[in-house]
């Protein structure tokens, strides 16, 4: 099990930002991403894990994906989420069938998301793994830079933290434009007004 070390942030200007990340030295070329998410409960609590249709490419006519069945144990300190999460894949024609089965355990649909937009990966440091990016668009609520490491040694963890803060300060991003809400919470609350 994984432990993600994750920072997502409000983007006013993404044509910019995709600019700057794409002259990064040592940025890998940007893949064209799509993911619909839907969210399960139980009746009347919070989400519990998550069913993911996850298609990616050089392009957007050319997506091949995958389904990701994911239950994140979260945490939250200073708008930067560290997570422990189990995990699995599945082809993606079997979305419509784990769909229901999720249904038919008496679980309901807490929200459902989508992102459109860039994925980069980006090797920094040996002391820290490839550092994952996404510039996406989540509707309605607007354009996020996420950048993420996924550790196996939590003493990592501090060090990670410290270098997404100076990478997003790096990219011009002020501190006040982290978004620590979750973005099913974000959804959510715009649903219910």
């Amino acid at each position: 099990m994984g432990i993600e070390v994750e920072l997502k942030a409000h983007v006013r200007d993404p044509i910019s930002l995709k600019i700057e990340l794409e002259a990064l030295k040592g940025i890998s070329s940007p893949r064209c991403e799509y993911k619909e998410d839907v969210y399960y409960c139980l009746p009347n609590e919070d989400a519990l894990f998550r069913l993911r249709r996850e298609s990616s490419g050089s392009t957007f006519s050319a997506l091949e994906g995958q389904l990701v069945f994911t239950r994140k144990y979260k945490t939250l300190k200073d708008g930067i989420e560290v997570n422990q999460e189990l995990e699995f894949t599945s082809h993606d024609s079997q979305f419509e069938q784990a769909h229901a089965f999720f249904l038919s355990l008496g679980y309901e649909i807490y929200i459902r998301k989508t992102k459109r937009g860039y994925a980069y990966s980006y090797s920094i440091s040996s002391e820290l793994p490839v550092l994952h990016l996404e510039l996406v668009e989540v509707p309605p609520l607007g354009w996020f830079l996420e950048m993420e490491f996924v550790l196996t040694d939590e003493t990592k963890v501090p060090v990670a933290r410290t270098f997404l803060l100076n990478m997003l300060e790096m990219l011009g991003i002020d501190q006040a434009d982290i978004e620590s809400r979750y973005y099913m919470h974000l959804l959510a609350s715009q649903s219910t007004g």
